[in-house]
């Protein structure tokens, strides 16, 4: 049987610019989280409450980045504890890991010390060159001696790690029986070269952050210029470009691997869209995340002070010079509360000849928020986002909400609220829908409440920010909101 081959990097070409018009590339969500969580660091100033949250994302990023390499596995439980309370030895006890535990730790440490070392290079506002890519690979690989390789008779082994330098021999892994070829080694000088020069250009056109990041991380691994650890450094300098953007880390977790992976295919096969769209999606993820730093206020007793007074310094000032600029969100929230009722609409009809053919009485009709309903869901859309969505729900300054009520032999709503993300008003909204099926035999109370069986419908909520336009969000609700719906009438079908 032949083998299989595929070359990564073409021969023909080695590395190219990006081949479409980089506009295109960009993700219209970036700039309100950038400017948002701008804000969120400026409001918090004086507290230690970003330095924790940077602390903690690193070491998330140290655990996931090994993992997703098969370096180790970690329990998740665990992993969560490692995150909160550092890399101690006493964390991480026997039988969590299916690793040394000396090595594990040892290697989560250089990972987080090259990410930090990632944070330091940005603040140095350093010109990202191919000495420094060595260096970066020299920390990130300092506790490694070995690494696996292949001897003439194509049997594995293990052969000593150089770090801090090109391979000198190729790196053509194997997986289900194909080759994957990358950059031979007597390319590889000129290929980081090339690489570094096109990120410059890129850097001095002002390309979008998300396209920069996905661009870097994919033309460096089709190179793999380092005999060991080429995933870690995609991941890291797809970071670095982030970083400087004012986002976050690049965190691609466990859970992310299928989807991270098929992206890559995707930009193997030309299409860079996919692995864009992924970082823009673990951007949101840690967004969620970040707005909700200011909760931590409410438990930390060691600094409460400092904190509620640069809290409430901050606030003022957003009272004053901001507010106005901020509630801007509220009208695109009417342009979405407004689609969604008319996409609502449009269904209903179907959805009742649908549960028509069950009973008599099948019916499906809209409600929407109202001055005496405006409270309805509140312990649903709580429990909705705290155990699946992912984020603290805020009503203070914008709470509404539309619903489709079904009935049939059971009654069901799908209901989207839309409400503020996170402590404090950020200039940032969430619409986050959820299905409810009823009980049959519970009357509903004054309040719209009855025992009932939340399911989740999204896996993640739609946020929209100040500093989008009503045009961009309306474009991103309408993928977001069809998935919402196949899921829903998926859902329904099993439990009618």
């Amino acid at each position: 049987m032949q083998e299989e081959v595929r070359d990564i990097w073409n021969p023909g070409t080695g590395i190219t610019d990006v081949d479409t018009d980089w506009e295109n590339l960009s993700v219209s969500e970036i700039p309100g989280i950038k400017a948002i969580w701008r804000d969120q660091r400026e409001r918090l100033k004086g507290t230690n409450l970003v330095s924790d949250f940077n602390e903690r994302l690193g070491r998330e990023w140290a655990i996931e980045t090994g993992i997703i390499e098969n370096l180790y596995d970690i329990e998740r439980g665990v992993t969560q504890t490692l995150i909160d309370r550092g890399f101690r030895e006493e964390l991480l006890a026997h039988g969590s890991t299916n690793r040394p535990r000396e090595f594990v730790l040892q290697l989560l440490r250089d990972q987080k010390r090259a990410l930090d070392g990632v944070f330091d290079f940005v603040k140095g506002a350093r010109p990202l060159s191919a000495s420094y890519i060595k260096e970066l690979h020299a920390v990130l690989l300092r506790s490694q001696t070995v690494t696996e390789g292949i001897d003439s008779l194509g049997r594995p082994v293990e052969v000593e790690l150089i770090k801090g330098d090109w391979k000198n021999q190729p790196n053509h892994p194997v997986r289900d029986g194909v080759t994957y070829r990358y950059c031979p080694p007597e390319h590889v000088a000129g290929e980081m070269e090339r690489l570094v020069e096109l990120h410059a250009e890129h850097v001095a056109r002002e390309m979008p952050a998300e396209a920069q990041a996905a661009w870097l991380h994919h033309r460096f691994t089709q190179i793999h210029p380092f005999q060991d650890g080429n995933g870690r450094l995609a991941r890291a300098l797809a970071s670095l470009v982030l970083i400087q953007h004012g986002l976050f880390p690049l965190v691609v977790t466990r859970d992310d691997r299928t989807a991270y992976l098929d992206a890559l295919e995707a930009a193997d096969d030309g299409d860079l869209k996919p692995l864009v769209d992924l970082i823009a999606t673990l951007q949101r993820v840690q967004f969620r995340k970040a707005v909700t730093l200011a909760e931590t206020v409410l438990s930390d007793k060691t600094d409460v002070g400092a904190m509620l007074d640069g809290l409430l310094k901050a606030a003022d000032k957003t009272a004053v010079e901001r507010r106005q600029e901020l509630k801007g969100v509220f009208d695109i929230a009417g342009a979405v509360k407004k689609r969604l009722h008319e996409r609502l609409d449009e269904i209903a009809p179907d959805v009742t000849n649908a549960l028509l053919k069950i009973t008599p009485s099948g019916a499906a009709w809209i409600k929407v928020k109202d001055d005496k309903t405006g409270h309805w869901y509140r312990a649903q859309i709580i429990q909705n986002a705290k155990h699946h969505l992912g984020y603290f729900v805020n009503f203070g300054e914008f709470r509404s909400w539309v619903a489709l009520h079904m009935t049939w032999e059971r009654r069901a709503r799908l209901v989207f609220a839309i409400h503020g993300i996170g402590h404090g008003f950020t200039g940032s909204l969430i619409c986050a829908p959820f299905l409810e099926i009823l009980d049959e035999d519970e009357d509903e109370d004054e309040d719209g409440h009855r025992r009932s069986t939340l399911v989740p419908v999204a896996e993640e909520g739609f946020i929209f920010f100040y500093n989008d336009t009503e045009e961009a969000v309306l474009k991103r609700l309408q993928p977001w909101l069809e998935n919402v719906l196949k899921i829903t009438l998926k859902q329904l079908t099993e439990n009618l």
